[in-house]
């Protein structure tokens, strides 16, 4: 992954975000249906009426959709974006409690204990430091807080050589298993279609104290 991801991610998404919104089901309802499912089921254990969620790698809000599919009450979301082309791609109306923001995932913009629940789909394949936005992420989660992520990661055999194709076109970079296993807070890490998709859950501790920016 290039270290100039900041200007090459939101480059890639411009001629991307017209057509996101028709191409997404074609992955999230195939080959990578098993890992959402399974991600809706962790939110619906997790989402509360008063839950304050943020949104990494929003995109056009699929997410805030999929809250609402489900029929998942929140008291805020917010949805974060290194693209404006996808901050600004979506169609549908936004309820009062949405708010969207620009911003690198490394260096989020909010304070400490802002957030219950965060969410991220298919945002860590493209991040160059995977383990630095785990560690924001656990800065702004309020004790007991969650972080729930559906990313790539980087299987074995053939799986594994279909996605090193891919991964230079859409400037990715497969997580390895070895490095979500390290993740400070992991609570589960269920993979699926061979590998290739993991399903992340990460508790912030309630007796966590440091708190530091990272």
């Amino acid at each position: 992954m290039s270290a100039n991801y900041r200007s090459r991610i939101p480059g890639l998404y411009r001629y991307l975000a017209p057509v996101y919104g028709s191409l997404r089901p074609f992955w999230t309802k195939t080959s990578n249906r098993g890992a959402e499912r399974y991600l809706e089921e962790l939110l619906a254990t997790i989402i509360r009426p008063e839950t304050v969620i943020l949104d990494l790698g929003c995109g056009p809000a699929c997410n805030l959709d999929r809250l609402r599919r489900l029929n998942l009450p929140f008291a805020r979301y917010v949805g974060l974006d290194l693209s404006p082309a996808m901050l600004t791609a979506r169609k549908s109306a936004m309820p009062d409690a949405a708010s969207f923001v620009w911003g690198d995932a490394h260096r989020l913009p909010f304070v400490s204990d802002s957030f219950d629940a965060i969410i991220s789909t298919w945002m860590f394949s493209h991040l160059p430091a995977p383990l630095k936005v785990v560690q924001e992420a656990r800065r702004l989660l309020r004790p007991g807080g969650w972080l729930v992520a559906a990313c790539f990661a980087q299987p074995h055999g053939l799986p594994g050589v279909a996605l090193r194709v891919v991964e230079p076109l859409f400037l990715m970079r497969c997580v390895l298993w070895q490095e979500i296993q390290s993740w400070p807070g992991l609570v589960e890490a269920k993979r699926f279609l061979g590998g290739a998709n993991v399903v992340v859950c990460l508790r912030e501790d309630v007796v966590t104290t440091d708190k530091q920016a990272v």
